[in-house]
């Protein structure tokens, strides 16, 4: 077989200072096999590398955000609506990527976004994660896929685009990502893909595939796609792909960072409808990065998911969108924020 090497594209050549990480009490107690006090989801967080909390926040709460997506889309006047299904077309809702990801226009700072990521219920389980209540959330974006049924079955927003959200050269956890789930998700209707256990082999993976690393070597960056060579090997190695099935008000953990995953567009009628919620210490995060993330909230930016790493997500989309002088014109989002949700924003410190 005729070796693959995995590119390495300009942007990931960027150094990022390490983010200081401990590892959590919990985790510690997992990785030495001991199970005592620690949840039922933390446990299968840790050995197959997602969980899901059902009903985290209640189906009601979580069909209530799923209307403030819809209403979202439809304030840009580009022809969707939610109950007409000639509607569901590219053309007709804002700039996005993958089928349905939203993280420009400062959809991140939108008083339903911030509402949703400062629910106590969902706070609480990364506190559980981390050990601590002194929090900080990243400003990420939203999932508002409705499905395009004049796309052929073949059209490449479908494929996979497995990776994983850490550089490998590091290895240790960094990161747990969570999806909060809005709609109803079943096996067609889009989200997202795992590939369960793959975080067990995340070093060796490297290791075993390092000619493919390229002249520049493995990605500093925090992101590094693999190939379907390296996916074979893992399931060789037990690993298996996982569709996550969730319910509104579901919480979707994962070791985002070393297991191999992606985000499935949907090829049933049903919508896709989430929000990616992510919180780290706020030890974790160095002084630089806090101011710089208090200039990022001031020009109503988004990020990446690491609250501790800082990957500025632009406000605006490409100027040949249709939406683009409307985004221009349109007043930054003024968030109504708790003092709670300050502090977990990194406006207030602790």
């Amino acid at each position: 077989m005729a070796t693959q090497t995995i590119t390495v594209t300009e942007q990931t050549k960027a150094v990022i200072e390490p983010a200081k990480v401990t590892t959590p009490r919990l985790w510690a107690k997992l990785e030495n096999g001991d199970t005592d006090g620690v949840p039922e989801w933390m446990r299968k967080l840790h050995d197959n590398g997602w969980t899901i909390i059902n009903e985290t926040i209640s189906k009601e709460k979580a069909l209530a955000y799923a209307d403030k997506g819809h209403e979202w889309l439809e304030s840009w006047n580009l022809g969707y609506k939610r109950d007409d299904p000639s509607s569901q077309k590219e053309a007709k809702v804002p700039w996005h990527i993958r089928g349905g990801l939203y993280a420009r226009y400062g959809v991140a700072h939108e008083q339903f976004v911030w509402d949703l990521r400062t629910e106590e219920s969902l706070v609480d389980k990364f506190a559980r994660i981390w050990g601590t209540d002194e929090l900080l959330v990243s400003y990420d974006g939203v999932n508002l896929s409705v499905p395009d049924q004049a796309r052929e079955k073949s059209d490449s927003v479908f494929a996979p685009w497995s990776h994983v959200d850490q550089s490998p050269l590091r290895t240790n956890l960094q990161c747990i990502q969570g999806i909060m789930n809005l709609l109803p998700n079943g096996p067609e209707d889009g989200g997202l893909m795992v590939l369960e256990n793959s975080n067990k082999f995340y070093a060796e993976l490297w290791e075993h595939f390092d000619h493919k690393k390229g002249p520049n070597g493995w990605n500093k960056w925090e992101q590094q796609f693999v190939d379907k060579e390296m996916c074979d090997w893992l399931e060789t190695k037990g690993c298996k792909w996982v569709k996550v099935c969730a319910q509104p008000g579901d919480l979707i953990l994962w070791d985002s960072k070393r297991c191999i995953h992606y985000g499935a567009t949907p090829s049933s009628t049903n919508d896709r409808f989430a929000a990616y919620v992510c919180f780290k210490p706020a030890a974790f995060v160095s002084e630089e990065t806090k101011q710089k993330r208090l200039e990022v909230f001031e020009k109503k930016q988004g990020t990446a998911h690491d609250p501790a790493i800082l990957r500025v997500t632009p406000r605006l989309p490409p100027e040949d969108h249709p939406s683009y002088a409307d985004a221009v014109n349109r007043p930054l989002q003024k968030p109504v924020l708790s003092k709670r949700a300050k502090q977990l924003a990194g406006l207030v410190p602790y």
